[in-house]
């Protein structure tokens, strides 16, 4: 009895023995095999996907109207509104283009050369003198006039307030202490229309709607 015991117990204990190395090969790490590389893997990085910052629309770029007050230059004057009580002009006014307009019946302004700004209305700030000749095809006739230019909603617009005779070019203008100075050819009564003997400087003064001459002086003229 005692043999047979001895020896159930003997195979018990290598029982044991045996499961115990089992579970140890169990938590032991494994062993690669033969030719597999040892280098560990590493997972690439992911790089970080890149923002763009929300774009600003540009700023509107517009062309800023002259201010109320600035008054019109002599350039503007070849594209102003020009009108006049008297004929050939026009209340209503027509447009100039590059310094010129024509009419259907042959009737033509243009802007001429002489051209002033100052401060010649006292309540109306700095005004702008220009001048103006109108014709008409098919005549001889040319007549000078001086127009007062102001700015009316921002765009030029000139009045013809001074209608001068027959072909009696304007040379200068001028303005100072409230005053217009304007020189321009003409004739005396004994000269017809198509000549030219005296040189008038005349001075005048912004009165209501309209100049009006204070005095002239002539010299004489030999073209």
């Amino acid at each position: 009895m005692w043999g047979h015991r001895s020896w159930s117990a003997v195979a018990l204990v290598a029982a044991v023995a045996a499961g115990g190395l089992l579970a140890g090969c169990d938590d032991a790490p494994a062993k690669p095999a033969p030719g597999a590389s040892t280098v560990p893997t590493i997972a690439p990085a992911t790089a970080p996907v890149a923002t763009a910052a929300p774009s600003k629309p540009a700023p509107a770029t517009t062309g800023a109207p002259a201010p109320a007050g600035a008054s019109v230059t002599c350039a503007e004057v070849r594209g102003a509104k020009v009108r006049g009580s008297k004929a050939p002009y026009t209340a209503a006014g027509v447009p100039l283009v590059d310094g010129h307009w024509s009419g259907p019946d042959g009737l033509t302004f243009a802007v001429q050369a002489p051209c002033a700004t100052g401060n010649l209305d006292p309540h109306g700030g700095l005004s702008t003198l220009g001048t103006i000749m109108s014709s008409t095809s098919g005549t001889t006739g040319r007549f000078w006039g001086l127009m007062l230019c102001k700015r009316e909603a921002g765009a030029p617009v000139c009045s013809v307030l001074v209608q001068l005779g027959d072909r009696e070019p304007v040379q200068s203008v001028a303005i100072g202490g409230q005053k217009a100075t304007v020189v321009y050819l003409t004739r005396t009564p004994d000269v017809p229309a198509a000549g030219l003997n005296l040189r008038r400087t005349a001075v005048y003064q912004f009165g209501g709607n309209t100049l009006l001459e204070l005095s002239h002086t002539d010299e004489a003229y030999t073209p």
